[in-house]
């Protein structure tokens, strides 16, 4: 290549980097390089852009997790200084009750949502929530073919109103110090009810929104309802707090446990200088391990007051860099199916084998079920 060549070769890539404003200079893996033909949609990008500069705010319900708080709080002012991320953690229990109240009273203060599938399904049902494919305006962003399908991602009834940032598998996670692993292979299944287990598996409670409410239909339908029973009133102590139950792992108190995907959340321990190998059970239906979606049920409240930045937002989470990001960051693979696992081999799907989905909606049903047996058998036990 000569040099007026080259020289006019990055003059136009410089001109197409500056073209749709900061958002898109800030990832320059986004796939709007690879897409050809029309490109009408980046006057419209920048037209959102300005109208959520002009907002000046958008405000999120997201998990009360460190990690991605810290990097939302950190990635967003380098792409979109001009708008304010107001980053909340509203209790999952009380946030539809607290949105009521507001809305009755002529109050809209929330934006988005990012929580458990549970609690998304009822904002759904109450009419709180926007359709999500409208939203997107990167072209890979709201191709079905990057997530999969809509069918896929979308985890409501609908298809077009919860969608899932992140699918990953969660598993049970035991002490390698306290449990040998050839012990755990040779048991399969038969490990949780190991009388020597009695007392020391903890289960973050299933019947508080959270990590551990989801294990309950799967455990259920892997043991079956005596073998369930048995496993719920012997083997479980069952703890409220996400991170006292991850504290006690950490420390020893307990072998096993059912909540958190625990790598990420023992890295503190580890730099305390704490010895610790606690490690997944297994990635395999036989081991409880299921597709999870974690706090990424994602939605858009109804009637929102900063709508364009709440565009902005949704479409920067989840391009293609930010999305990859995020999960190497979290330790959770992103529903995107163009970025590649980024989890532990440990951590991540053996190829053929069938993960159960318990958080769809259509599963809504089976978990409640699985939860009011939980409820009679703490009752009678």
């Amino acid at each position: 290549m000569t040099i007026d060549r080259a020289m006019t070769a990055l003059a136009g890539l410089l001109a197409a980097t500056t073209l749709c404003g900061g958002a898109l200079a800030q990832s320059p893996d986004h796939p709007r390089n690879e897409v050809s033909g029309d490109r009408g949609w980046e006057a419209g990008w920048k037209k959102t852009v300005a109208a959520a500069e002009a907002e000046g705010i958008m405000v999120l319900d997201l998990p009360p997790s460190n990690t991605q708080r810290e990097f939302l709080a950190a990635e967003w002012p380098k792409a979109f200084p001009k708008i304010k991320l107001s980053l909340e953690s509203a209790d999952a229990a009380t946030f539809l009750p607290k949105l009521k109240l507001e809305r009755n009273a002529g109050k809209f203060l929330w934006d988005m949502s990012m929580t458990g599938s549970v609690n998304a399904f009822m904002i759904k049902n109450e009419g709180f929530v926007d359709p999500m494919v409208p939203e997107f305006i990167f072209p890979d962003v709201k191709d079905p073919a990057t997530w999969g399908g809509w069918e896929k991602v979308f985890y409501d009834n609908e298809h077009k109103y919860v969608f899932e940032s992140q699918q990953f598998l969660k598993m049970p996670f035991y002490n390698a110090k306290l449990l040998s692993p050839e012990k755990v292979k040779a048991m399969g299944r038969k490990i949780f009810l190991d009388p020597e287990l009695k007392g020391k598996i903890v289960w973050h409670d299933p019947l508080i929104p959270g990590s551990g409410e989801s294990f309950a239909p799967v455990m259920r339908k892997l043991l079956g309802d005596q073998d369930f029973a048995k496993f719920v009133q012997e083997q479980v102590v069952f703890v409220a707090n996400m991170m006292d139950m991850v504290d006690k792992m950490a420390r020893g108190s307990y072998v096993m446990c059912l909540g958190p995907v625990m790598t990420g959340l023992l890295e503190r321990y580890r730099k305390a200088g704490l010895d610790i190998d606690i490690r997944p059970l297994g990635n395999t239906p036989e081991f409880a391990a299921y597709s999870n979606t974690g706090g990424a049920n994602t939605i858009v409240i109804k009637d929102r007051p900063h709508p364009n930045a709440t565009k902005v937002f949704l479409n920067w989470f989840l391009s293609k860099d930010i999305a990859a990001r995020l999960g190497k960051t979290m330790g959770q693979d992103t529903s995107r199916v163009d970025v590649a696992s980024q989890v532990p081999p440990g951590e991540a799907r053996v190829a053929g084998a069938v993960y159960d989905e318990p958080q769809r909606e259509s599963e809504t049903a089976a978990m409640r079920a699985s939860h009011e047996l939980i409820r009679q058998l703490r009752r009678t036990n």
